[in-house]
């Protein structure tokens, strides 16, 4: 039981990563092409333009998520680093944590509200159901997460800085600031799937965390992956 409260809180954490995910790369600064050639102020995309092209982006990964996406993400922040392997398919989400030399499963139904979370060495686990309004158990829609600019729009500010890849991904880089406290956030979002591929969060005390994307896979994704080994014990709750 005690690795399956590490896997739970290990979840919850990465699950923000999210979306929910290596010690961060150094990552190459986009050019600064407005050294070269200042445009027009009157050309500068309005500041409610460019939430709608940032709601457009993001709302491509709706589709991602609904017909299959699996996806490895490695979690730093300060010394300590994790890895966890995510799969997506329309309403289930299963996710893979390493925790205490055990690799913990947990695969949640969000439709149905059901929650299985088990040890893959112990081959033992528990079943439950979340409440109805409960999202702490619900699949981790970070990566796709719109509603966080929708909502965001009168705390914080987002702004495309530059364009990079990752995994061969053509991503556009969006720094979010909040307007309280000052805190940043960069988003590495793919350009053709609308998912979140890195993901750098500085506090105004220095402390930083990155969730990276190392492996990608969209589409293609079994629905026996969401089911439990018949040699698994589970125990209901």
């Amino acid at each position: 039981m005690k690795k399956i409260a590490i896997a739970l809180f290990l979840s919850a954490i990465l699950g923000t990563s999210v979306l929910a995910g290596c010690s961060p790369k150094e990552e190459t600064p986009a050019p600064d092409t407005t050294k070269e050639e200042a445009a027009p102020e009157a050309e500068q995309p309005a500041a409610e333009e460019e939430f709608a092209d940032l709601a457009e982006l993001f709302k491509k990964g709706e589709n991602a998520f609904k017909d299959g996406i699996y996806y490895a993400q490695t979690f730093t922040m300060t010394d300590q680093q994790s890895q966890m392997k995510t799969w997506h398919k329309g309403d289930k989400v299963k996710s893979s944590i390493v925790a205490d030399g055990d690799e913990m499963i947990n695969i949640i139904d969000s439709k149905t509200g059901e929650f299985i979370t088990y040890s893959a060495s112990e081959k033992t686990g528990m079943r439950f159901k979340a409440d109805s309004g409960d999202s702490a158990f619900m699949p981790d829609t970070s990566m796709t997460d719109i509603a966080s600019v929708d909502e965001q729009v009168d705390t914080a500010t987002f702004e495309v800085v530059g364009d990079e890849k990752i995994l061969g991904e053509d991503c556009a880089v969006i720094l979010s600031k909040d307007k309280a406290t000052n805190e940043e956030v960069k988003l590495w979002v793919s350009k053709k799937y609308g998912i979140t591929m890195k993901m750098v969060s500085k506090g105004v005390d220095g402390s930083e965390m990155t969730i990276e994307v190392t492996e990608l896979k969209v589409g293609d994704i079994n629905d026996s992956e969401f089911e439990v080994p018949s040699d698994v014990v589970i125990e209901e709750f």
